[in-house]
């Protein structure tokens, strides 16, 4: 961590001028040293102890932000992959339930002609899905009946093994794995859902059938997106030998390779190649219940690029960007006690400078005050260097936490409908797929529909939605758009009910098998009033395939599957959330409930005109928060939304928040560094000491005859009668005293200021009050030539003017005029009668 490395050098360099300083001290100041040097070790040693907790906790916030991005995308990786296997579980079910396939495994005496039927059922079936390298039948002797792969020569051959043997046994409803197998050609791990066949109507087991996977070709389209902004992390796949199935780069950790195993969720540096690498491995979250076969996710990120500096909010609205800084130290509750714990130790430190510096006047008699001065200059500036060390390291952090976050929220945008487009592309093939179903067709065909048939397509429904649990219904609705089955009984009430909206129409005048049609976004009955997508497909006569009988309706259950898509693509650690919307703005999902779907998302209109497949992240203030937002439009997922036709543009929006908003104060003037090395002046000139403080982001000077201590802000205490000006008392010399807010004094619009100072003054014999102040700056020696006469009625009676073009000045006040005014704001007679009070108590 290059900036921690800086941080820490800086601090160490610090305590170096600390100890030198009090080596001066020492020799230069033997006498003053017995009270300086104590207090000044009790500040160094208070510094010492925040410094570790700086270094710790920047250490911990880089290390969060790091593991953050490495483990949103290997945890999508092995999730992905899972969501998608979870599909091909289904699909093997209702394969295995085929009447065309379970009729011509039964078929003894099939011919070449049944075998190209049942093939060019096959292929009717995989023109919908390009996630399968092949489909394979197999009698109850293990003997291959037909395959679709060409290439892979094994018709007629019988191919037993041990996966085989135990789906044929049917212990289990089907069995997957992924090892090399005679099932396919070549090296490579084949990756096979089996499922037996049985005789319709008993659990008979008549053969086999096998769906392959394209494991490969998945794994590159999920690595391909998860690794487009390359920050040298290498994501793989790993099974429970620790071997690697599948990596993002295979020349860097190639298949086959055992990695270092790191316990699950933990982080750990890993060895590799001659490298050392952040590793983390992640199991799946599981999809509906199905964990797969074990395998999780890892990832090995070279240590030596894994806190690279990535801060750049160039392109952020300076409005904004200023705005959010000024939060830096509120973003973190640990880096924010650091902070203010420092400036306390320095409002100390400053105080005992200021003090020192008070009663350091030039005196013949002993010149240690003469050489006493410098000493405490330099410890000041070691304080001031020391809040401004810690200020920049959490700034910085906060930079980095910034520009980090506007790469993770428009890739977890990018990746919500990346996910969700994965998602509706198996609607859009459900439904096709089951349109096929020889059965149905053939029921529909007929002119009447019995109450057996009906039956039988109930229980065909039932079948196929207890498989594919995404659904909360399936209907078939025959040629006038009359629905005659459904898969659940809660909606038997939607039998006999005929459907008449657009989508509707266009699937009963469609014929090719194809294409698949979608509804609107929008509420519907058929969801229970609810806002839903419903996919459907025409359903053709069997013995005619150019006529429609009738179509097949598929009731998505969004409100759940989406909310769980953006949910479990945020970072649970993050205060966050997510939102899909249309290019209409209109409300789709949210993972939170403030958003209502249907609702419009208040954003600008240029975030929603992002193109496809495109991704956009700015910083805006939002809900009265300053956010991270990242949006990505859907683009499309193989064939979906690609070459068939379909457009539905759906963006997603993850929202981060960076910190709280608060409305600008008026702007108090920059206060800046002031010392006495920026005057010079000869002996002859006459000079005037002014003791130095600011007082709402001004710089004021007060003749340092008039100021005796300074007091910490939080000794003064509330007494009744107290005002804008009168703002308590505090006890000194045993003796209490009015604290007066001198801003509210002249200008009583004026806010009151945040004071961490109370400077004591006395202003003749008989009266002394504490006035407050913000900072501390120094005493400072001026050439009275250089003090511009200001006439008029205020209690500033000068301006000292520094030339070097920073625009610093220094306004003199008159405590005598101070003194009558606040003869005019006469004292609250309750206060007056408190002040001996409390000097009795």
């Amino acid at each position: 961590m290059p900036d921690v490395q800086e941080c820490n050098k800086s601090i160490s360099d610090l305590n170096d001028q600390w100890d030198n300083i009090k080596l001066l001290s020492e020799i230069n100041c033997p006498i003053q040293s017995i009270s300086v040097l104590p207090n000044m070790t009790k500040i160094q040693n208070g510094f010492c102890d925040l410094q570790q907790e700086l270094i710790d906790t920047l250490v911990s916030e880089k290390l969060k932000k790091m593991e953050q991005k490495i483990v949103s995308k290997t945890q999508v990786a092995i999730d992905i992959l899972i969501r998608n296997l979870f599909e091909r579980t289904a699909d093997i079910g209702f394969l295995a339930t085929d009447d065309d396939i379970r009729r011509f495994v039964e078929n003894d005496e099939r011919t070449e002609s049944d075998r190209n039927q049942i093939l060019a059922r096959m292929r009717e079936y995989v023109a919908k899905y390009s996630v399968y390298e092949d489909i394979i039948v197999l009698d109850q002797d293990f003997r291959v009946l037909a395959n679709l792969d060409e290439q892979n020569n094994i018709l007629g051959k019988k191919i037993k093994g041990p996966n085989l043997v135990k789906t044929m046994n049917g212990e289990q409803s089907f069995v997957e794995y992924f090892k090399n197998s005679k099932l396919q050609y070549g090296d490579k791990n084949s990756h096979v859902f089996s499922s037996r066949i049985c005789r319709e109507g008993t659990s008979q087991t008549i053969g086999l059938i096998c769906l392959c996977f394209r494991f490969e070709n998945e794994m590159k389209q999920i690595f391909e997106k998860l690794t487009n902004d390359y920050d040298g992390s290498v994501i793989t796949i790993i099974d429970d030998a620790n071997t690697v199935i599948a990596s993002s780069d295979e020349n860097h950790v190639p298949t086959g390779t055992v990695v270092e195993p790191v316990e699950s969720g933990e982080n750990g540096v890993v060895y590799y190649r001659g490298s050392d690498y952040i590793a983390k491995t992640l199991s799946t979250q599981g999809y509906q219940n199905y964990f797969g076969l074990g395998w999780k996710g890892h990832v090995m990120l070279p240590l030596g690029l894994a806190f690279r500096d990535n801060r750049n909010l160039k392109d952020i609205d300076s409005t904004v960007s200023t705005g959010l800084l000024r939060q830096a130290d509120s973003f973190s509750t640990e880096l924010n006690a650091i902070i203010n714990k420092t400036q306390l130790i320095n409002g100390s430190l400053k105080r005992i400078v200021y003090n020192g510096q008070i009663i350091a006047r030039d005196d013949s008699i002993d010149a240690e005050y003469s050489r006493l001065k410098p000493i405490l200059r330099a410890i000041g500036r070691i304080g001031t260097n020391t809040s401004s060390l810690f200020q920049n390291s959490v700034s910085n952090l906060f930079s980095t936490v910034v520009s980090t976050s506007l790469v993770d929220t428009s890739f977890l945008a990018s990746l919500c409908v990346d996910i969700m487009d994965r998602n509706l592309y198996e609607r859009a093939n459900d439904c096709r797929w089951w349109a096929l179903d020889s059965t149905i067709r053939r029921i529909l065909a007929k002119d009447e529909l019995d109450s057996a048939k009906q039956k039988q397509l109930t229980d065909i429904l039932t079948y196929i939605n207890d498989l594919y649990t995404v659904y909360t219904n399936l209907f078939v609705f025959d040629k006038t758009g009359t629905i005659v089955a459904v898969s659940q009984p809660e909606h038997a009430d939607d039998i006999g009910k005929t459907l008449t909206m657009p989508f509707i129409s266009d699937i009963l005048a469609n014929a090719s098998p194809e294409k698949y049609f979608v509804s609107p976004f929008e509420k519907t009955d058929l969801y229970d009033d609810r806002h839903t997508y419903i996919y459907g497909a025409s359903i053709t006569d069997f013995n005619n395939s150019n006529k429609t009988v009738g179509g097949i309706g598929i009731v998505f259950d969004s409100e759940y599957q989406f909310r769980t898509i953006l949910e479990e693509s945020l970072n649970s650690g993050n205060d966050a959330f997510a939102v899909f919307t249309d290019r209409k703005k209109r409300i789709i999902a949210a993972t939170s409930d403030a958003y209502a779907v249907g609702e419009k998302l208040n954003l600008p209109d240029e975030l929603f005109s992002v193109p496809n497949g495109d991704t956009r992240s700015e910083i805006r203030v939002y809900e009265n928060c300053y956010y991270s937002i990242g949006c990505a439009c859907s683009s499309s997922y193989r064939e979906y939304k690609d070459s068939d036709g379909y457009h539905n543009d759906v963006i997603a929006f993850v929202f981060e928040k960076m910190a709280d908003y608060s409305e600008m104060r008026i702007e108090k003037t920059e206060y800046k560094e002031i010392e006495q090395s920026d005057f010079a002046f000869s002996l002859a000139d006459e000079s005037k000491k002014l003791a130095t403080f600011v007082i709402n982001g001004q710089v004021y000077g007060m003749e340092q005859s008039y100021v005796i201590e300074v007091l910490e802000a939080s000794k003064m205490i509330s007494v009744p009668g107290t005002n804008s000006v009168i703002r308590g008392a505090v006890e000194f010399n045993k003796q209490y005293y009015a604290v007066v807010d001198a801003l509210a004094l002249f200008d009583k619009d004026q806010p009151s200021i945040d004071a961490t100072h109370l400077l004591m003054l006395q202003l003749s014999d008989e009266e002394m009050i504490a006035i407050q102040v913000e900072k501390l700056v120094s005493v400072l020696e001026i050439n009275k030539n250089d003090i511009q006469p200001v006439d008029i009625t205020s209690a500033i009676t000068g301006v000292i003017c520094l030339n070097d073009n920073s625009n610093r000045t220094i306004l003199e006040m008159d405590p005598q005029i101070m003194l009558e005014k606040l003869v005019e704001n006469t004292v609250e007679e309750d206060l007056e009668a408190a002040l001996p009070l409390l000097e009795t108590i």
